[in-house]
């Protein structure tokens, strides 16, 4: 009974048609700054997103942040005074000059905010158009901002990591590089392979109690995965990238967080695409962060945090390099 109450506490804090029409609200590509709850019609359901816009957005580079299972946009920003490794993205934004666009899911048949991603067996996964809605959010962007339709990037994390994947999937075209962090390649997927080469930036725990890292049944009945390993391979064939990496150890900074990473890039491959594989050893279902630090409760459900790297800067330098 107490994993029980755990779990749902940890899952608690986590994690165009003719039709589609925008909330404008108040900003202007003059103005800079945090703008949320904006609207958009997506097939006659409302759907609502958070908008950074920095200094300059001409030209500047999109990225897209995905948050995980029963959670929500206001959550992964750190809105609601809780931790949020993601938050450190509007630092990050202000200092280069980034847009960032953070969505909210939708409800499933249980009634938790997520997203359509591609598992076919995963309970409680809404049945929302969640690739029509990155997609109109990506194309108003850069149209109404004259962002640069060259650098638009997706991360996620857990369902957001999921979703992510489902992006690369089916907008590759639109993307040029995505991050998935305690996400893996479905085994029951509802979703086409795309073709298209797209860098990809995987981190996965060794340890994660939620997303077996050898495959399998993820808790919860939330669909089966393939393992990290057959994962990062799939990017590997697909961007045909080398298949011998260039392996390095993370510095043990922290060594209160039980844990360390081993850092894999496979580079090289067409139109100079990438692979990284953050494996985090002993690691769990959670975002790596030095700043952001959770909780003894949420440890207790999701296993250990590293704390040797920030990942939106990990995330942010692997993106900048596209």
């Amino acid at each position: 009974m107490k994993v029980a109450v755990v779990y749902v506490l940890l899952l608690l804090t986590l994690g165009c048609s003719s039709n589609e029409t925008f909330d404008p609200g108040t900003d202007s590509a003059s103005e800079q700054g945090l703008f949320e709850n904006r609207a958009i019609s997506i097939s006659g359901e409302t759907r609502t997103y958070h908008l950074y816009l920095p200094e300059n957005p001409l030209n500047a580079p999109v990225v897209m942040l995905l948050h995980g299972n029963k959670s929500n946009n206001d959550e992964i920003l750190g809105l609601t005074n809780v931790t949020a490794p993601y938050k450190i993205w509007l630092n990050i934004a202000e200092q280069e000059n980034i847009i960032l666009v953070v969505p909210n899911g939708s409800k499933g048949s249980t009634g938790d905010n997520g997203w359509n991603d591609c598992r076919s067996d995963s309970q409680g996964n809404p049945t929302s158009n969640d690739v029509l809605f990155a997609s109109t959010l990506i194309d108003f962007v850069l149209t109404e901002y004259q962002a640069n339709p060259d650098r638009v990037f997706v991360m996620g994390t857990s369902n957001g990591g999921q979703m992510a994947f489902r992006l690369a999937q089916e907008l590759p075209e639109k993307l040029t590089a995505f991050a998935a962090i305690a996400a893996a390649k479905p085994l029951n997927t509802k979703c086409a392979n795309g073709t298209t080469p797209i860098s990809a930036l995987i981190v996965n725990g060794t340890a994660d109690p939620i997303l077996p890292y050898e495959g399998g049944t993820m808790l919860g009945n939330r669909g089966e995965v393939h393992s990290a390993a057959e994962t990062v391979q799939y990017w590997i064939n697909r961007n045909s990238t080398e298949t011998t990496p260039i392996t390095s150890a993370i510095e043990d900074t922290d060594t209160t967080d039980n844990c360390t990473i081993t850092k894999y890039l496979y580079h090289n491959g067409t139109n100079n695409t990438e692979v990284a594989f953050y494996e985090v050893l002993g690691g769990g279902h959670t975002e790596p962060s030095k700043a952001e630090r959770y909780g003894s409760l949420f440890k207790l459900a999701v296993k250990e945090q590293n704390g040797d790297i920030e990942i939106a800067h990990e995330v942010w330098k692997f993106f900048d390099r596209k």
